[in-house]
């Protein structure tokens, strides 16, 4: 799992910056005091929660913002093999340590259990022990003694082993403030020595004690003597149970015995009842099914009867024809009233042509005669006698005016009157003419200056035309309805309607094929029914076939018979039930029941006897109370001073905390053993393994010059030249390194379970430039196998590892 991003909002003198990590090797450069501990602090706390001085560790100091804003606290993203993981957590009032974290699994919010649950559930001790090395552990490692690092640097294999150093410790001082075997002022040595005064004391009193021993020792064997006769008279009582228990077993003993009488063979198959059950049930079923089908067969019959059936499909096979005559009739409906309307135009706009065809034809061949001899006589008066009159009228006046010559005057004055007189005579023409107009318009009212005769005898013979077309389209129509009203006749005695449109009858038509269909579906209902039926037959015979033979297979005649057999095995049944409840109630005492059953009175007798010897151990053990009673008072007597019992009690209360101390002195030695014996199985399971990779760092953290690190009985190291060194012979500065290879090398053992970054700030800042060589080697080995982070303030370490760092700079 690595950490790929720091997101601080609000923590110490850090605000609103993020940073972006590298998977194997980060540097952060800054100067002494910018943020580089307390970006180291965000990270422990984000992930384990806050502390703001409630731990006693140096490094959980108070990291609450500066400006005390709000919120306090912000992010680490992480990214494994499922995801990126996202931690956020913000300072609550309400729960100090833990804050109000969320975590969330690529963008979807998860329980804080699925990311915990990747690291072990390692606490924030654990982590910082293990992954952070900074000033503080350096200063913790100098401040111990040489046996102290030794122990430090053995029990590094084991979790938490630190603290349980210091455990062991704090346990072992206690068990020696309570006792040592040459002290004096341990509390467990005093109290033995004021004991063995105080029984010196009460020697004092000898005479008086020996009597009351005497009396004490005497009670003792009485005492047990009691208790002996009680345990006797415990077992006689046992015994008497016991008989009293076999005399009522005895009695389930001869019914046991009695049932076992009873038990008979019953060749019964339940597999075989249930099969003969199941088929005696289908043969019930299936005689109902073939009752009912049988009166569904009956009522289909009667409802599928359907007289004139032919009759009523001829009249259903016309349903075509009656749509044709619907179309008909509608067409001829349609001809009829387009008639109609052309004669009614004619009535509007030629009334002359409708009047004449009112008129019969030899009036209106009259009309015709005398309209064609009015218009000959029209042709033949013409007015070109009057045209020319008013010419010769008009030349004569003009030549008699406007000619000076007297001929030519009266030449004209001739020719003037010859015009008058033509005029006058076509004026009168003209006249006769007119009267004759007008006895054609009195006797026929037809003006014959106005129409057009013989255009009108045409629209007459269109008239008459369309008169005739009117009177076929009624006869058509009469005759087709006479043939509707045949139809409707015979289709009457089917329906019992009354049928006044076509849509009338084409429902009825749809009724009477309704009830035609209806009678084929019901025909065809009958013939399934009909199969169905016989199947259903066919079933019950087979089942009958199975029945019989699973009936003889049983050797029973019928089900009666089988049911009864059933009945015999379940009583069978229910006496084997009976017979296996009382042996197993008789199980331990059957083989002594037969034995008393031979001979029942010598149990009574038994019993007697045990009950006897209960009434004399009572009577014993009523004797001893009283001597008992007597004995202790006699003890009293003696024991009667004051001044004894005070003694006495001051020795019992010696007694008694000398008691109470050794348990807590033992407590407290046990404790520091346990502790001390789970380390060292914890460090011989894993310190080995841990060897093989501290080897390596060591080599480098002293630049070569030692080259192994061995465990036989004692953890040793091995110089270039050979030579071995025990660990408690080390100088400080080697022993420091040997801590610190070997703490890499744990965290590098861990690392398949608990994949963290390590922590390091400022844990070189005290080395020399040939140490900080060593030192970058080191960094560049361990970032091939897990995240490092480090923290410095040395350009020149920056410099040897030729990283781009990331600069935490300092606020002026």
């Amino acid at each position: 799992m690595k950490l790929t991003q720091i997101k601080i909002i609000h923590f110490g003198k850090l605000n609103d910056v993020t940073f972006n990590l590298n998977k194997d090797l980060t540097i952060f450069l800054g100067a002494n005091e910018a943020g580089k501990s307390t970006t180291v602090a965000f990270v422990k706390q984000v992930l384990f929660g806050f502390h703001l001085r409630t731990n006693k560790s140096p490094f959980f100091e108070n990291y609450q913002p500066l400006d005390h804003v709000s919120p306090m606290g912000g992010s680490l993203t992480f990214e494994d093999t499922d995801g990126t993981f996202i931690l956020s957590r913000l300072y609550a009032k309400g729960d100090p340590k833990k804050g109000v974290l969320k975590v969330s699994l690529n963008d979807q919010e998860v329980p804080e259990s699925v990311f915990f649950d990747r690291i072990q559930n390692i606490d924030g001790s654990f982590y910082t022990d293990s992954f952070i090395f900074n000033q503080d552990m350096l200063r913790e490692v100098n401040g111990l003694s040489q046996a102290e690092l030794m122990e430090q640097i053995y029990f590094l294999g084991a979790s938490q082993s630190h603290k349980l150093l210091d455990l062991r410790d704090e346990f072992s001082s206690n068990a020696q403030k309570l006792f040592k075997k040459s002290g004096r002022k341990p509390i467990v040595n005093q109290l033995i020595n004021q004991i063995q005064e105080q029984k010196e004391v009460l020697a004092q009193t000898n005479n008086e004690l020996n009597d009351y021993r005497e009396l004490e020792e005497k009670l003792t064997q009485e005492k047990e003597e009691l208790k002996k006769i009680q345990a006797e008279l415990v077992e006689l009582n046992k015994e008497e149970q016991k008989f009293s228990l076999l005399i009522q077993k005895l009695t389930n003993f001869k019914q046991y015995q009695q049932l076992r009488e009873e038990v008979q063979p019953v060749s019964f198959s339940k597999e075989s009842y249930e099969r003969a059950q199941a088929i005696q049930n289908k043969i019930s079923d299936l005689t109902a099914d073939i009752k009912n089908l049988e009166t569904q067969l009956d009522e289909i019959k009667n409802s599928s009867e359907l007289s004139n059936k032919d009759k009523i499909q001829i009249l259903v096979d016309h349903k075509a024809e009656v749509l044709h005559w619907e179309s008909e009739s509608k067409d001829l409906q349609r001809q009829i009233e387009t008639t109609k309307k052309d004669l009614e135009s004619y009535e509007q706009f030629q009334p002359e042509a409708v009047k004449l065809s009112k008129l019969s034809s030899e009036t209106r061949t009259k009309i015709k005669d005398d309209y064609q001899a009015l218009k000959n006589q029209k042709e033949e008066n013409n007015n070109l006698p009057g045209i020319l009159s008013l010419i010769l009228l008009v030349a004569g006046l003009f030549s008699a005016i406007a000619i000076n010559n007297l001929f030519v005057r009266f030449l004209g004055i001739m020719i003037a009157l010859g015009g008058l007189g033509l005029f006058v005579w076509t004026k009168q023409t003209n006249t006769k003419k007119s009267q004759k107009d007008q006895e054609f318009i009195e006797k026929y009212g037809l003006d014959p200056n106005v129409i057009d005769l013989n255009s009108l005898w045409n629209e007459v013979v269109q008239i008459e035309s369309k008169k005739q077309t009117l009177g076929q389209l009624d006869q058509d129509q009469v005759s087709l309805n006479e043939k509707i009203q045949a139809f409707v006749q015979e289709l009457y005695p089917f329906t019992q309607r009354n049928i006044q449109t076509f849509s009338d009858i084409v429902n009825q038509l749809n009724s009477l094929q309704k009830v035609i269909d209806q009678n084929n579906l019901s025909k065809q209902h009958l013939n399934d029914v009909a199969v169905h039926l016989q199947e259903k037959k066919n079933q019950l015979a087979k089942n009958k076939i199975d029945l019989s033979n699973l009936f003889a297979a049983s050797k029973v005649t019928d089900f009666a018979q089988f049911s009864k057999l059933k009945q015999q095995a379940e009583v069978q049944e229910q006496l084997k039930l009976k017979i296996e409840a009382l042996q197993n109630d008789l199980q331990a005492d059957l083989v002594q029941l037969e034995e008393i059953t031979k001979d029942p009175n010598k149990l009574t007798e038994n019993k007697e006897q045990i009950e006897k010897q209960i009434s004399q151990k009572q009577v014993q053990i009523n004797d001893l109370h009283a001597e008992n009673a007597k004995l202790e008072n006699q003890m009293h007597v003696l024991a009667n001073s004051d001044k004894y019992f005070a003694e006495k009690q001051k020795l019992t209360d010696l007694e008694t905390s000398l008691s109470e101390n050794v348990k807590e002195y033992l407590a407290n030695l046990l404790t520091s053993n346990w502790i001390a014996r789970g380390l060292d199985l914890a460090s011989n399971e894993r310190f080995p393994k841990m060897l093989e990779d501290a080897k390596k760092y060591f080599n480098l953290l002293t630049g070569g010059r030692y080259v192994d690190i061995q465990l036989d009985k004692k953890l040793k190291v091995k110089r270039e030249d050979g030579k071995k060194f025990d660990v408690e012979y080390l100088s400080r500065g080697t022993s420091e390194q040997l801590y610190f290879a070997l703490k890499l090398a744990f965290v590098e053992q861990v690392a398949d379970k608990i994949a963290l970054p390590i922590l390091i700030d400022d844990a070189f800042v005290n080395f020399d430039a040939q140490r900080t060589n060593y030192i970058v080697k080191l960094l560049e080995e361990l970032a091939k196998k897990t995240q490092v982070l480090i923290f410095t303030a040395r350009q020149d370490l920056v410099s040897s590892l030729e990283l781009e760092p990331i600069r935490i700079e300092k606020e002026q």
